[in-house]
């Protein structure tokens, strides 16, 4: 058998072609429609904060852990993270999961905190 090999950026191209993107803008209006967002960063990157009204999650235990969040598969969820491609992966392998309504954000927490997304303090989720 054949194994396919890929860089880092053929698989998470791979994975914004499977799950999709959105823009800061997109992201803001998915939210104020209703989105879940959750934040994949790492804990050291979310001490400062988080768009508010999301959930964190760090990209390493996202499978184990969105059934704490939804366990509705129809579910929008944008997931986001420092830069978009933590953000793809955890939105691809939510695809790979069901959860049919995931989608990645491609715009990074600092480019949301400049749309205009608000900030609060983090939780524990």
């Amino acid at each position: 058998m054949t194994q396919t090999v890929m860089s880092v950026n053929d698989l998470v191209r791979a994975a914004k072609g499977a799950a999709g993107t959105l823009t800061a803008e997109e992201v803001q209006l998915a939210q104020e429609q209703g989105a879940t967002l959750i934040d994949v960063r790492e804990p050291p990157e979310t001490k400062n904060g988080r768009i508010r009204g999301a959930h964190t999650i760090p990209r390493g235990t996202l499978e184990f852990k969105v059934g704490d969040v939804t366990k509705d598969h129809d579910t929008r969820i944008v997931t986001y993270c420092s830069a978009g491609s933590r953000a793809a992966l955890a939105a691809a392998a939510l695809k790979q999961l069901g959860y049919a309504g995931a989608i990645a954000s491609d715009a990074g927490y600092d480019d949301l905190v400049r749309q205009g997304l608000a900030v609060e303090a983090p939780n524990a989720d």
